[in-house]
């Protein structure tokens, strides 16, 4: 028991890992499936729009290219809806602009402070309603629109009539329109140009856009694979194959099951909503099974693990489009259940065997059956009904604290536009909008992307502008000279999360700088003075975000992984009503649960790194890592074991589990900071004999190790109060 016990230890002394520049950089530049092919579609867009404003001379052609980069994503579904709800919001907040200016343009005492009410009510509403970033984008575009008034004695040069074909025969709007008609009108252009860029990404996404059920695949069928390695290999292969199934268990169901999402609206054929969420959920269990495998393994346990990797084989030939049901023959489950027999006077490596042998029997019946798996195999966990807002909407008090720190920012950088007289570096006010997010680590991160892409693109700029520009003769010239810049923007923009918003910043600041009129153009001032408005508003952003009521990511996850940790209590509890059954809805509910709030604990944890450490941790609270939530997911294996063992518990185990569940909430304060660490290993039960269960004894055994691992590393004055406890 003692050796059982000592193979489920891990360390947790380090803290944040982060790797060098270089690496990261490596990293996430590498190539993906469905990388290129969404840079293709970026740089056709690219040459579209550029044709088609430099044929048609369209005003504001810069914006006309960078919204096929700020707006689309990596697949198909995403860009068309995207397109759609960007296209009615762009609509409604030209028209309100309209409206706000026709009753204000006059009156800077009344226009400017409804500007001011309209910004605290984006920083509220971007916090307090469920799709809070629609309602911002629209009441941003409100207000910066309506900050083109201050300009309205220049405005009528913004926008260039022709009456000839050279760009020497141009007459502004101010030669025959009065400013207030030269506003509209270019309002009315800007909000033309908008539309125009996202009908041409709707149109690119509809004829080549990538399709999401093809990611999808890729991510289950990356699962499956894994597995069968891990199975299937020795040696370093092995452990390849289990560093594999390492980060796969990291990236959790979250990407998984937004890609499911987004294929049900192209693939309405798709099997049912549930049955395709039961299969991401069982998928996730099985990694982690075998992440726990690949640490209580023992010597003889190859041919077990050959008969699963065989399985595993068959379910990958189903996994291939246009599959029949007849591939699914070789899947043998009294097989696999004889083969787990082998273990079973294991206490450890029989209950996990069987636990395996059930999900890989799932898997098979929905992918072969999933009409006939029906609620069987597959319970519909139904999410709560979403309302307009959050249901704490107007009683946490960080919702207007968010809206009071966006509106002083905004207003900064306004007053700072407005007295220095440089209406150029206005991109600090988009700035404050674009990059107050909920937590400084987020804001930090998002600062970051947008001036490292902006430098970039002003770098490339220029040196278009000083090195190429002057040998330029045609549109076709122009291409050529764009189209490498136009690569590297649309790369990273097709990458992760954590780099893509840098490539959207390339393009800005790179089409900005080059694409001005429709001729060469040796203007060098856009590049510096969106540098300048970019820098100027990540200072004040950074400042009210520090100053004024901060919120750290660190903190956010913190509390997320408390409520994992609180339903431990309630998972170790649950039996199956049935056990025969292979899925419980009860169970499947709570577990979800679970596994909702470990991706919810991942996704806040990936800015941490980016705030101060004043900010990361509190007093008394341990620091919430990766490799924490890694240990306390993979806790979940041996609760799920211990609700799953078909004998009732006895007595003993009964109380044993009662007590564990008061310990768990003592573990959800000390990960919150209202417990002592040296006090809840003091209070740890211990694990009890059960000579009439040992399989019960040996994964509260494990239990046990496990937690005192945990709590060791992450406070190591706890482990005196263990030694002590033993030794009396």
């Amino acid at each position: 028991m003692r050796a059982a016990r000592q193979v489920l230890e891990s360390p947790l002394r380090r803290g944040y890992e982060m790797s060098s520049v270089p690496a990261f950089l490596m990293k996430e530049m590498a190539s993906v499936p469905g990388r290129a092919r969404n840079t293709a579609l970026l740089i056709a867009q690219v040459v579209v729009t550029i044709l088609i404003g430099e044929t048609f001379r369209i005003p504001d052609l810069p914006v006309l290219v960078f919204i096929c980069f700020f707006l689309s994503g990596n697949d198909a579904a995403s860009n068309t809806s995207t397109a759609l709800m960007a296209g009615l919001v762009i609509v409604a907040g030209t028209a309100l602009t309209i409206v706000l200016l026709m009753v204000s343009l006059s009156e800077p005492g009344l226009r400017l402070p409804l500007m001011l009410l309209l910004t605290l009510a984006a920083g509220f509403f971007s916090q307090a309603m469920t799709m809070g970033a629609l309602a911002n984008i629209l009441l941003f575009w409100i207000v910066y629109m309506a900050m083109n008034a201050d300009l309205l004695e220049s405005v009528g040069y913004a926008l260039n009539g022709y009456v000839g074909n050279t760009t020497g025969s141009v007459i502004p709007d101010a030669a025959y329109l009065p400013p207030e008609e030269s506003l509209l009108h270019l309002l009315l252009w800007i909000g033309a140009v908008f539309m125009i860029s996202l009908a041409i990404i709707a149109i690119a996404n509809k004829l080549a856009g990538h399709d999401p059920l093809t990611m999808l695949r890729g991510g289950i069928v990356a699962r499956l694979e894994a597995v069968s390695r891990f199975c299937t290999t020795g040696g370093e292969a092995r452990d390849a194959a289990t560093a594999d199934l390492a980060g796969l268990a990291e990236q959790g169901v979250a990407g998984l099951r937004s890609l499911f999402d987004l294929s049900s609206k192209l693939h309405p054929d798709l099997p049912r909503h549930h049955l395709g969420l039961a299969m991401i959920r069982t998928l996730a269990r099985l990694v982690m099974i075998m992440m726990a495998w690949s640490r209580l393994r023992k010597p003889g346990d190859e041919a077990f693990l050959h008969r699963i990797g065989d399985a595993v084989r068959v379910l990958l030939d189903l996994c291939q489009p246009g599959t029949n049901a007849g591939k699914g023959a070789g899947f043998d489950e009294t097989g696999l259940h004889d083969s787990a027999g082998q273990f079973r006077d294991d206490p450890v490596l029989f209950p996990l065997a069987l636990e395996l042998v059930r999900c890989l029997t799932v898997i098979q019946a929905l992918l072969v059956k999933p009409d006939r798996a029906g609620d069987a195999l597959a319970p519909e966990i139904r999410a709560a009904t979403k309302n307009i807002f959050k249901p704490d909407a107007f009683t946490n008090p960080a919702y207007p604290r968010a809206a009071i720190r966006i509106a002083l920012s905004v207003v900064i950088c306004y007053a700072i536009t407005r007295f220095t007289a440089w209406p150029g570096i206005q991109t600090c006010v988009v700035t404050c909008f674009l990059v107050s997010l909920g937590t400084i680590g987020d804001s930090v991160h998002k600062m970051l992307l947008r001036i490292s892409g902006a430098l970039i693109g002003a770098f490339f700029g220029i040196g278009t502008i000083l090195v190429i520009m002057p040998h330029l003769v045609n549109v076709m010239d122009l291409l050529l000279a764009v189209l490498p810049v136009a690569a590297l923007a649309g790369w990273v923009k097709s990458g992760s999360e954590r780099i893509s918003y840098a490539g959207v910043q390339i393009s800005m600041a790179y089409f900005m700088t080059i694409l001005q009129g429709y001729g060469p153009t040796l203007d060098m001032e856009t590049a510096r003075n969106r540098v300048v408005g970019i820098l100027i508003g990540n200072v004040i952003v950074y400042l009210m975000s520090a100053l004024l009521w901060p919120v750290s990511t660190t903190n956010i996850a913190r509390r997320h992984l408390t409520a994992a940790v609180r339903q431990f209590a309630t998972l170790l509890a649950l039996r199956r009503a049935r056990p025969d059954a292979l899925v419980d809805i009860a169970q499947e509910t709570e577990r979800e649960k679970f596994g909702r709030a470990i991706a919810t604990t991942r996704t806040a944890l990936q800015n941490a790194p980016f705030e101060e450490e004043r900010l990361r941790n509190a007093s008394d609270a341990p620091d919430v890592t990766p490799r924490l939530v890694t240990e306390i997911q993979m806790i979940a294996i041996p609760v799920a074991v211990l609700s799953d063992l078909g004998r009732d518990p006895t007595p003993g185990a009964k109380a044993h589990i009662e007590a564990m569940q008061t310990w768990f909430s003592g573990f959800a304060d000390w990960l919150d900071g209202a417990r002592d660490a040296r006090d809840l290993m003091g209070a740890l039960p211990a694990a009890p004999a059960l000579p009439d269960d040992p399989e019960r004894e040996a994964w509260f055994g494990l239990l046990e190790s496990r937690l005192k691992r945990i709590l060791d590393a992450c406070a190591p004055e706890a482990e005196a109060v263990a030694e002590g406890a033993a030794s009396s």
